[in-house]
């Protein structure tokens, strides 16, 4: 038995012996020769890889950030040039349109009949169904008390009101609704006359009174500026009927007519220099 044990451990140095033997030697072929720091690589090797590798994630962790934030440094860049280009776009759009409406404006003046200064609107009173108008232009600019005020609207030329006071920058237009303002009108189509009263603030429309009884007057019929009374030159656009009244007794009737000119809409006017009523004197000297 103890024989055995010491063939058995025998074998064991002998085997032992054997390997590192053939390690320490090598093969003796060319293409494949096992040596010791072979081994010790082998060994090594998942070590370094991992390390290798950890220093790379890290190494790259820290180059994305570095990228990320160089990024993001000019997305800003961008975003401030986007920005600075709407802005200029905008601008450059806002002055396209006020470049057309000024030589519209212009425009439409060269075709009026008498000498017009273009005004714009710098206040108004929508709650008192537009009681009021004022304008930024005045005395400086040649305007007087009663000059009469139009402006174009859907390519119609239409009645606006009058100049009732006059400062030095400035002008307050009575508009044709209001209750205290008259205008000499006619029916377009019949020309029958009569005058025309504001009703605001009771009502944004206007009382085409003292109208011939015998006058056919329909819903739609057109009316316009008779000339008379000196102040509106005759025949520009007041607004249209939208109801008749006339009563078993009398000689007249009455229009309700609703104003052409939407004064919610309303930017410029034009205010007419030309006295009408000087016309008409020198006229009838000359005559």
């Amino acid at each position: 038995m103890k024989l055995e044990k010491s063939v058995r451990r025998g074998f064991l140095v002998f085997i032992t012996l054997l390997f590192i033997s053939f390690v320490m030697m090598g093969f003796s072929q060319k293409k494949v020769t096992l040596r010791f720091s072979s081994i010790a690589y082998g060994i090594l090797y998942p070590f370094q890889f991992a390390g290798t590798r950890s220093i790379t994630i890290v190494k790259d962790f820290f180059m994305s950030v570095e990228i990320n934030r160089e990024l993001n440094e000019e997305l800003k860049q961008a975003r401030t040039i986007l920005e600075k280009y709407e802005k200029r776009q905008y601008e450059y759009e806002k002055a396209r349109k006020e470049n057309e409406r000024l030589r519209r404006l212009i425009g439409i003046q060269g075709e009026l009949e008498y000498e017009t200064v273009i005004a714009e609107v710098v206040a108004k009173s929508p709650q008192d169904y537009y009681k009021t108008l004022v304008v930024n232009r005045g005395r400086a600019s040649g305007i007087e008390q009663y000059m009469p005020v139009v402006a174009y609207q859907d390519d119609y030329r239409c009645v606006v009101g009058k100049v009732i006071d006059v400062q030095r920058f400035s002008s307050r237009i009575q508009p044709l609704i209001e209750q205290s303002s008259y205008i000499g009108t006619m029916l377009q189509e019949s020309r029958y006359s009569g005058i025309l009263q504001g009703q605001s603030p009771l009502s944004e429309y206007c009382l085409m009174q003292y109208i011939d009884r015998r006058a056919d007057i329909s819903y739609g019929d057109e009316v316009v500026t008779s000339g008379m009374g000196g102040v509106f030159p005759k025949g520009i656009l007041v607004g249209e009927v939208v109801s008749v009244s006339k009563k078993r007794y009398g000689i007249f009737q009455e229009a309700l007519v609703e104003p052409k000119i939407n004064f919610g809409r309303l930017e410029e006017v034009y205010i007419i220099k030309k006295k009408v009523v000087e016309d008409l004197i020198i006229k009838m000297e000359k005559e």
